[in-house]
């Protein structure tokens, strides 16, 4: 039972008169956060909630120069894959389980699973600088970004195309040029481990 000289007084708090007040406040709360709307970042910038509780490879990922030929091997043998959507398997990739599956296979790195998802993590870069291995993100059917690849070189980049399936594309091509939207890298390239 209420106090209703605490009401009058000036020593309670205003905003605290009510202790039913602060209980619904701290049930409140604690629904929120055992929901998982209330989130963190990890010590890469990546959104992490209480629903997404798979743990992410730290960035940046370090490789040895020797992984990009793997990287290149992997790709080359998904050449023609098809395409699925949401799949991340032999059987049929979309864009992001493309990826995904690359850098999971050569890189043993667990990545977010959406193309909007990847493009919040690593270190934003020009495409003038892209590398191997470098994610390159388009708006394609949106307003946001809904299409990822990944970079080879000259250029060229590796991708799942929902009309062709595992592919390569050119960023100087008009089409992707025009809805190119930005490039990350995940990874830093080591020296050779083979001596």
């Amino acid at each position: 039972m209420q106090n209703k000289t605490c009401r009058k007084s000036s020593s309670c708090p205003q905003n605290f008169k009510d202790q039913r007040y602060l209980i619904r406040c701290l049930l409140v709360c604690t629904a929120l956060f055992s929901c998982g709307c209330a989130s963190s970042y990890s010590s890469q910038g990546v959104k992490y909630s209480g629903k997404n509780t798979k743990i992410y490879t730290p960035l940046p990922i370090r490789v040895h120069e020797d992984k990009l030929v793997q990287m290149l091997e992997t790709i080359s043998n998904l050449l023609g894959t098809g395409y699925h959507y949401g799949g991340e398997s032999i059987r049929g990739f979309d864009c992001s389980g493309f990826v995904q599956y690359i850098y999971k296979d050569t890189f043993k790195a667990h990545l977010p699973r959406t193309s909007r998802q990847l493009s919040k993590i690593g270190a934003k870069i020009s495409p003038e600088k892209l590398k191997r291995g470098d994610l390159v993100f388009f708006r394609l059917n949106s307003s946001q970004i809904d299409h990822v690849g990944i970079y080879l070189d000259r250029n060229l980049f590796a991708h799942a195309s929902s009309s062709r399936g595992v592919t390569m594309g050119n960023l100087d091509n008009r089409y992707y040029k025009k809805r190119f939207v930005k490039a990350v890298r995940l990874l830093e390239i080591t020296a050779s481990s083979r001596q």
